[in-house]
């Protein structure tokens, strides 16, 4: 999609805005409308799509409502997605109704089920905490856990688990962010054990995690997003990857209420950096985003 495009359309429809582009980019989620996905406690007013999605989150007497509608292929017959908060606790509830076709959409049918995915978040002593599960066969079981912490160049710890019938997976990070004039900067450090992870060429794995990541007003409208995430191997197995590393980057047009987030695809920054012009006119060949959000908050 061409940027002469995107700005048109950003100015013209004025009825939405983006956020998970933005928090994957810069490593956390605390003060953005997509904590919710974790710790549902947190919802707020927003309605967001990503091109085949929708989500709709609205606050009522107190009590916060949020419904949400799929057209992904693989994720089923969605008969309810839906959100439930009074700022204290918050519950998440979907229901899946799979009408027994085969994967391969054709003449072998299996056994058809209705299964639930169910999560719930509170505050506990200072913390976030967030608990998601399933009911399918082989359903990923969650627990994520936020809180205060004053050390050093970190203000917040975080902690996550994850695992079903495939893999386990732990998670304990420190991050701090820092306001630096027009520019917010994050510097994070961590620890991973993982019983799967490709990237390292082996099945297991012991991380040791740092993460930076910048986000830069350019204009009162326009923000540019930059995140760089390195792991190391304490115990790679002979022939495996000792190190991994990933850099992101992103950019957010605000309009108001209004906003579009767009994650920028591999190799798309350099290219912008060595010819810029060739993307602010629309003549750029190669796709300028990997994915996009758009979404409205009021």
């Amino acid at each position: 999609m061409k940027l002469r495009n995107i700005l048109i359309a950003a100015a013209t429809m004025g009825v939405m805005f983006a956020s998970s582009d933005r928090t994957d980019i810069v490593g956390y989620t605390a003060g953005d409308y997509s904590d919710m996905n974790t710790f549902p406690q947190n919802a707020s007013n927003v309605a967001f799509t990503t091109g085949d999605d929708f989500t709709l989150v609205w606050s009522d007497g107190g009590t916060t409502w949020g419904f949400s509608g799929s057209g992904c292929d693989e994720c089923g017959d969605d008969l309810v997605n839906m959100l439930w908060s009074n700022g204290t606790m918050g519950f998440t509830l979907g229901v899946n109704m799979d009408s027994g076709t085969a994967a391969d959409g054709e003449t072998a049918e299996v056994a058809g089920e209705t299964t639930m995915d169910i999560g719930f978040g509170m505050g506990v002593a200072g913390w976030d905490v967030g608990f998601k599960m399933g009911t399918a066969d082989g359903a990923t079981m969650m627990l994520d856990a936020r809180g205060n912490l004053g050390f050093w160049a970190f203000d917040t710890m975080t902690f996550g688990y994850e695992s079903n019938d495939d893999y386990s997976h732990i998670d304990v990070n420190m991050y701090g962010v820092k306001e630096w004039g027009a520019a917010t900067g994050m510097f994070a450090m961590g620890f991973e054990s993982t019983d799967k992870f490709d990237h390292f060429g082996s099945d297991a794995a012991t991380l040791l995690t740092t993460g930076f990541s910048v986000e830069s007003t350019l204009t009162d409208w326009c923000d540019l997003r930059m995140g760089y995430d390195r792991k190391f191997n304490m115990a790679a197995e002979t022939g495996a990857n000792e190190s991994w590393d990933a850099f992101s980057a992103g950019v957010g047009f605000n309009l108001g209420s209004v906003q579009l987030d767009m994650t920028l695809s591999e190799g798309t920054l350099d290219n912008m950096m060595s010819n810029p012009l060739n993307y602010v006119s629309g003549y750029n060949s190669d796709d300028l985003t990997a994915s996009w959000t758009l979404s409205y908050t009021w």
